[in-house]
């Protein structure tokens, strides 16, 4: 502290307001908002941690962006604009598509065999990830492990359409050696 200047106390409602902002707005912006310090911010934060308040300065800034087909919070986007999960699924509606068509075409005793061994040709989905442990961790640790949980989702989706992708073009490619 400058020789003469006089430490100002925090108001309850310069409290409320850091409370409600931490780890939401930078903490430069933060700062300007206060009309304080970094470092009487810096040190108010630390009280305020040491007296048990989950408080954490650090702003978390996502990588995930919106995808506009699903309206997921997805981290990659293919060139179509949108996220592997809605790019696999557009791929497997096409490929049903095309094997409805071609089962119009086999002849009826054969399109009753395919139409009763279908159900059986489901593949197994993969577990889903698990939901990451957030007890004891910072606003700002919760928020980077539930944004790393998200990308695991998007992963695992994506893993198992394309698992039914390729099972569902080996049914296409199985009833295409049958027509001709």
């Amino acid at each position: 502290m400058r020789k003469g200047a006089r430490r100002r106390d925090w108001t309850t409602a310069e409290l409320r307001l850091l409370r409600e902002n931490a780890g939401r707005v930078p903490r430069r912006e933060l700062s300007r908002m206060l009309k304080r310090g970094a470092a009487a911010v810096r040190q108010q934060a630390y009280r305020m941690r040491r007296d048990g308040e989950d408080i954490d300065l650090r702003c978390f800034e996502p990588r995930l962006s919106t995808c506009p087909s699903c309206g997921a919070l997805r981290s990659r986007m293919g060139s179509e604009g949108i996220c592997e999960p809605c790019r696999r699924r557009r791929q497997l509606a096409k490929v049903h598509h095309r094997i409805s068509d071609l089962l119009a075409q086999l002849p009826p005793g054969e399109r009753a065999v395919y139409g009763e061994t279908e159900a059986e040709t489901e593949s197994a989905w993969d577990p889903m990830p698990p939901p990451p442990p957030t007890a004891g961790l910072t606003s700002y640790e919760r928020a980077r492990a539930e944004e790393a949980r998200e990308i695991a989702l998007e992963d695992w989706l994506a893993r198992n359409l394309r698992r039914q992708v390729k099972a569902a073009q080996k049914r296409k490619e199985r009833i295409q050696k049958k027509l001709k």
